[in-house]
């Protein structure tokens, strides 16, 4: 799909010559570093004077590396990994903005600290054995191109292209360059092997991840035109293949967390091609990467607060995101609204986010326009439909966030980071999510390994989906929605589909056709299950899962707490009965989002039969004058 904008013969006659590429001016430029605006400048060097003021640089020693294939913990190597890319990031932007030899001499302290460590990739990821998760060390004659590793090279070869006067001074240029080209630049190179690379058909969102990282290091530190074609060549490769294994409607089935690294880094790759060929090599007009970029704002609940399927977040990550990059996108693809969005999301702060993504940061504070952006409102868009990834997402009010917000999913349990959920659905009122999914707790072996389905918040039963005779959905692209329709008008959104197949046979299912309905008019939300089993069962209930504490009202109505408004749900109280079950969280990550608590919700059929249905009904209750314990604004 790229090959008519990014042939190898227009890479050949556009790409630069090394060393051509500096889309930012290095420290010498005094007139443009001190130009910066006040407020950015003193949030960054507030943030680099946090950080180097917690005390020594973080150490990761050999036992560190072991741990994971000891425990399968992957947070105590992560945490101060990331902690001395952070640290490091925030010191190379306060010695650009300050040229002061105290910052300088930060830089210097901990570029040498990463040349020095015997593997850029993380424990989890290492393949420098020709396995993962040996239980070795890893070998530093065969490093592993991971995400991280990416990251890191690009951290170095932007530090040398801003800095190159004083990482010279101080005997670090050359050790920079030569390291990167050893770990980043040759293995792209040469290695095919690696399943992100594109060799074996499709790939996901490490393949435009490390794809933006390593074209940065190729332009920046390549010594030789031919390699800066070869890099180029092989890296529009794999983001072909990526982008032919993209759904034709652009939606992200990983959700908005990995959006931020799989069509905002795919947005990365092309700009970054754009730029060095002086606008030529441009591959911006091709449609589906249009509908990939549109994809981050019509998941958008309010505030921080997005639409969250598989592994992705609920909360906006402030270290993953971006405004910037998402402007530049929606710049390039002439979408109004994704300008709006971006232009939204950074509000009255710094022009850039200080992350270990430095080059996410260098790029937007060189970029006048983005200085200059007026400021916006969100979109919110009042309704989208994903019809190849079976997503919908609808609002009470387009362009508001009072009153009520459906998403729906159907999709099947094979997709990329899965939860077994098909049949989902989230409700949010007033912008806060009410009946939610958890999400994902901080990555563990477990994450990645046949027991996945064991964890509580990947399974079906603590999703807003039936529990059928006490069966769960089973994983695997067979296992699926059926009888999918959605429709949409300026009254509201209607989502069909048919459950059954999520299930093992041994349920006994023969349908479950799910139903749910966005009413404007009536101001609210009709959910309408009827079933059909092989056999008369014993146990039929629905779980919803919500992110304040509920309270029965009695026979027929329930009532969930949020910031603003409860949000009501009303049934048939002869024919169902409830059950609450408080979920303590001890998770950093669920906890980031949920605060201590959720609860899971249980409609209890009462009299089972083989054919039979309910109804839930949802909308605005009474005002909440405080927050329920354990909610989290």
């Amino acid at each position: 799909m790229l090959d008519s904008a990014l042939s190898s013969e227009r890479l050949r006659e556009h790409l630069p010559e090394p060393g051509a590429w500096r889309p930012v001016p290095d420290v010498t430029d005094r007139a443009f570093w001190t130009a910066v605006h006040p407020a950015t400048t003193a949030a960054m060097v507030d943030r680099a004077e946090r950080l180097a003021g917690v005390g020594p640089w973080p150490a990761l020693p050999a036992s560190l590396w072991l741990d994971f294939a000891r425990t399968g913990n992957r947070i105590r190597y992560q945490d101060p990994y990331f902690a001395r890319r952070r640290r490091l990031a925030a010191a190379v932007l306060a010695a650009c903005l300050t040229d002061d030899e105290r910052w300088h001499d930060e830089v210097a302290d901990g570029a040498w600290l990463v040349c020095e460590e015997s593997s850029w990739c993380l424990p989890a990821h290492d393949e420098s054995h020709g396995a993962r998760n040996t239980h070795a060390l890893p070998d530093v004659d065969n490093p592993t191109l991971d995400l991280f590793a990416a990251e890191t090279g690009a951290l170095l070869a932007w530090t040398y292209a801003v800095l190159r006067p004083k990482v010279e001074e101080r005997g670090l240029g050359q050790r920079i360059v030569d390291e990167v080209r050893r770990r980043i630049l040759v293995p792209q190179r040469t290695v095919d092997s690696w399943i992100w690379f594109g060799r074996r058909g499709h790939v996901g969102n490490w393949n435009p991840w490390i794809n933006s990282n390593v074209l940065v290091c190729s332009l920046l530190l390549d010594s030789t035109r031919e390699e800066i074609v070869t890099t180029v060549e092989r890296a529009v490769f794999g983001l072909d293949v990526f982008v032919g294994g993209y759904p034709a409607d652009g939606a992200c089935d990983e959700g908005q967390l990995y959006w931020w690294r799989a069509g905002a880094s795919l947005s990365e790759c092309l700009e970054v091609l754009r730029s060095a060929s002086g606008g030529v090599l441009d591959a911006f007009d091709l449609p589906l990467v249009r509908e990939i970029g549109r994809y981050l704002h019509r998941v958008h609940i309010a505030g921080d607060w997005y639409v969250n399927v598989a592994d992705g977040s609920a909360k906006l990550d402030a270290d993953g995101a971006s405004a910037h990059v998402l402007y530049r996108f929606g710049r390039r693809v002439g979408d109004a609204e994704m300008v709006a969005h971006a232009r939204w999301l950074r509000g009255d702060g710094p022009l850039a986010e200080s992350t270990t993504g430095v080059g996410r940061a260098l790029l937007a504070l060189a970029d006048s326009d983005w200085a200059s952006e007026p400021s916006a409102d969100p979109p919110l868009v009042a309704q989208a439909w994903w019809p190849d990834t079976e997503l919908l997402t609808a609002r009470e009010t387009g362009g508001s966030a009072r009153g009520l917000f459906l998403s729906v999913k159907g999709g099947h349990n094979a997709e990329a980071h899965n939860h077994n959920d098909v049949g989902t659905f989230l409700v949010a009122l007033d912008g806060h999510p009410v009946l939610v999914d958890a999400g994902v707790a901080d990555y563990t072996r477990q994450h990645f390994s046949p027991d996945r389905y064991e964890i509580w918040s990947l399974r079906s039963a603590y999703h807003n989906v039936p529990l059928v005779d006490g069966y769960e959905q089973a994983p695997g692209k067979e296992h699926r929605a059926a009888d999918v329709r959605c429709e949409l008008d300026d009254t509201g959104a209607r989502f069909d589909l048919d459950l059954a197949g999520a299930y093992p046979a041994e349920a006994g299912l023969l349908h479950w056709h799910r139903s749910v309905r966005l009413d404007r008019a009536g101001g609210q939300i009709v959910l309408s299950d009827r079933w059909a089993f092989s056999r008369v069962p014993g146990d039929v209930r629905s779980h919803l899962l919500a992110s304040g504490a509920p309270v029965v009202l009695g026979a027929g109505a329930l009532e969930v707490p949020t910031p603003g408004r409860t949000l009501r749900l009303s049934y048939d109280g002869a024919a169902l009965d409830v059950e609450v079950e408080r979920i303590d969280l001890d998770d950093r990550r669920l906890r980031g989002a949920w605060g201590d608590h959720l609860w899971r919700i249980a409609l209890v059929v009462r009299r089972p039969t083989a054919d039979g249905g309910y109804r839930l009904e949802i909308g605005a209750g009474r005002s909440c004058l405080a927050n329920s314990a354990g909610h989290r604004a």
